[in-house]
């Protein structure tokens, strides 16, 4: 349980770092029986995203995994950038 209360001190804390300049997370959620959690995070770069990941294998020893993912309104508008580009 070393890891949760490391954790724990960290969300009573305010969850330092969690927003900076150009990143912020959105949302948090954790899987305690997994000692696993999954952040949702809105970076204008990904050198933002590697030096929040840091904190976490630093601090938390965790296994860091970053996906690129769109909101619909970005995907709509690459979609119909890509379709207009391919007719």
């Amino acid at each position: 349980m070393q890891g949760a209360e490391a954790f724990a001190g960290f969300v009573e804390g305010g969850c330092e770092g969690d927003e900076f300049d150009g990143f912020k997370v959105l949302n948090r959620v954790v899987n305690p029986e997994g000692a696993n959690g999954w952040a949702i995070v809105e970076s204008s770069n990904h050198q933002n995203i590697w030096k929040w990941s840091s904190i976490w294998v630093d601090n938390f020893g965790v296994e860091i995994e970053v996906t690129p993912v769109l909101t619909d309104k970005e995907f709509l508008s690459v979609h119909k950038e890509i379709a207009a580009a391919s007719n």
